[in-house]
């Protein structure tokens, strides 16, 4: 796993994307909020609204660091079948930027050097599809080195492995249940977790739990301020940062 590490960090230096508190005034980011980020005349939660930056926005950080440290809900606490679970809050603080000719402040909690995914939404029920990962990496970071092995036939072992031109890697097994493990370099837990929660729609489901009994429910549960796990009865999910070498892990494990 050193090994390993060690070679995914050589090869993000190709094309490097830091993590949130990583940033430096004149760094270009992307706005990670679907619905949009608000833009504050000053650094608090509590000050007057100048504008709402769309979803995918790039902007340019002027500085960071203002105001206090702050948490936002990102998704709500919920209760259904399996139990009472707590929100999802983000950690962070605020960065100045510039935004159609208004200078304020953002959450950075939803910003990031990672372009945004792409997505499209369901007509009659406003559901959010965002593209899959591989696609969006590839897109954006290229693909470096792919390798399958076995014919991902149920009860057959197989394997396969993808490496992007930034370091990022997806890594997969399946023989009775199917496991997933991305690595992702200079990446923090807040831009990991936004990464699951729009490409497994998360918060979508939370937010409009499904009628039909046969759907299986979400669960959410904070180790610490390191490891966060999510399931929906099918599939379980870890979102883990380690804090030195600076990358974050995202697992799956998905019955078949």
């Amino acid at each position: 796993m050193k090994h390993l590490i060690f070679i995914l960090l050589s090869l993000n230096l190709l094309q490097p994307a830091k993590a949130i508190g990583f940033y430096q005034p004149g760094d270009t980011l992307y706005i990670w909020a679907v619905s949009g980020l608000t833009l504050r005349k000053e650094a608090s939660l509590k000050a007057a609204k100048l504008a709402t930056i769309p979803y995918g926005t790039l902007v340019v950080a002027q500085n960071f660091g203002g105001g206090d440290k702050v948490e936002v809900e990102a998704v709500p606490g919920f209760t259904n079948s399996q139990g009472k679970f707590p929100p999802v809050m983000l950690k962070g603080s605020f960065a100045k930027v510039i935004f159609q000719g208004d200078t304020g402040y953002v959450f950075d909690g939803y910003l990031s050097k990672l372009p945004a995914l792409k997505y499209t939404t369901h007509k009659q029920e406003k559901k959010p599809f965002f593209e899959e990962f591989g696609v969006w990496a590839k897109r954006n970071f290229g693909l470096v080195a792919a390798q399958k092995n076995g014919t991902w036939e149920y009860a057959t072992p197989s394997s396969a492995r993808w490496v992007y031109g930034n370091g990022f890697t997806v890594s997969c097994w399946s023989e009775k249940s199917a496991e997933i493990r991305t690595i992702l370099p200079d990446v923090s837990l807040e831009e990991a977790f936004l990464i699951f929660n729009y490409t497994e729609n998360y918060e979508w489901e939370v937010r409009h739990p499904s009628d039909n009994p046969l759907d299986y429910p979400w669960s959410f549960s904070k180790v610490n301020d390191y490891e966060w796990i999510f399931g929906n009865g099918i599939c379980g999910y870890k979102i883990l940062y380690l804090p030195h070498e600076r990358l974050a892990v995202i697992t799956s494990e998905c019955s078949c």
